[in-house]
């Protein structure tokens, strides 16, 4: 079983990735960038974070290489020195035509642009294309200048609940339980959901999933994708419950690292997982998960 876990690692970590910014609401926007900013060097980027990725704001970084942005509800475009790169709202491939080319050339992100209120951020992996480089929580300019980012307050703690139970799309419910860090209360997430409703929550990953999936035909088990907002590490166990018999599901057998280091969760750094469930346990009916103090219940199936 370890075996075949490893052979979907790429796609389901990706389909993953997408669902999460998948979630997003995008809205109506029209608005060009004013010229570059002049003695202001150090002035941050606005940044966001969803998942493991972290996102840029495309306004902010117009100011910072004085370039021309313009956006709509269907995209942007920003004009660059070395070229025009367009981007779509909900897809993750864009179009880069760098200065002097004929032709746009396609370029993939591994999500799609994120779209907060009338701002628009682009994927940290999308920024290559543009010159600028993310090292640590700076971004550096094509000339060689630094900006720092800057992300919005996490939440208080003790906002934050133990679990809750997300709708990843309709009928595909997904768990989410919080654990202590030295960060903060709830700094450690861990996600669950039904490796086996992939495919009714992404349907336009119905061929990639079946094909990745077909070896999991009769299998039950659960992917799971653990974050933390500061350095921690994760013990690649927990426990399930149902009828009153509790099971511990541990790696290596029961549960497979698919991605990630267990050791070393940090921001922009998760672990992607699968824990093969027992045989007895019914998906139709609720399942108690327990893993760091923290237990909540879903029905996986309805």
């Amino acid at each position: 079983m370890p075996g075949i876990a490893r052979s979907c690692a790429a796609a389901l970590r990706a389909v993953w990735l997408a669902s999460l910014v998948a979630l997003l609401a995008l809205g109506p926007s029209t608005r060009a960038a004013p010229p570059a900013e002049v003695g202001e060097p150090s002035r941050p980027l606005a940044a966001r974070s969803q998942g493991p990725f972290r996102f840029v704001s495309a306004g902010d970084l117009a100011l910072a290489l004085g370039a021309p942005l313009v956006s709509t509800a269907e995209g942007l475009t920003l004009r660059v020195e070395t070229g025009v790169l367009t981007v779509f709202a909900g897809a993750p491939d864009a179009l880069w035509q760098a200065r002097g080319a004929r032709q746009a050339t396609e370029v993939a992100a591994f999500a799609p642009p994120l779209r907060a209120g009338d701002a628009w951020y682009l994927p940290e992996d999308l920024l290559g294309v543009l010159g600028v480089r993310l090292v640590g929580d700076e971004a550096v300019l094509p000339d060689g200048r630094s900006r720092p980012l800057s992300f919005p307050a996490a939440p208080a703690p003790q906002a934050a609940a133990a679990a809750e139970v997300l709708e990843l799309a309709p009928a595909v419910p997904a768990l989410r339980l919080y654990a202590a860090s030295p960060v903060g209360a709830h700094a450690v997430s861990l996600l669950a959901v039904d490796l086996g409703m992939l495919a009714l929550a992404f349907p336009e990953q119905q061929v990639a999933l079946d094909a990745q999936l077909r070896e999991f035909t009769g299998v039950k088990a659960l992917f799971l994708v653990v974050s933390s907002l500061g350095p921690s590490a994760w013990d690649p166990a927990l426990y399930v419950r149902q009828d009153g018999r509790e099971h511990l599901l541990r790696a290596p057998l029961d549960v497979q690292v698919l991605d990630g280091d267990p050791a070393a969760v940090r921001p922009g750094a998760p672990v992607a997982a699968v824990a093969f469930l027992p045989n007895d346990v019914d998906l139709r009916r609720p399942l108690t998960l327990r893993w760091a103090g923290a237990s909540g219940t879903l029905t996986l199936r309805r």
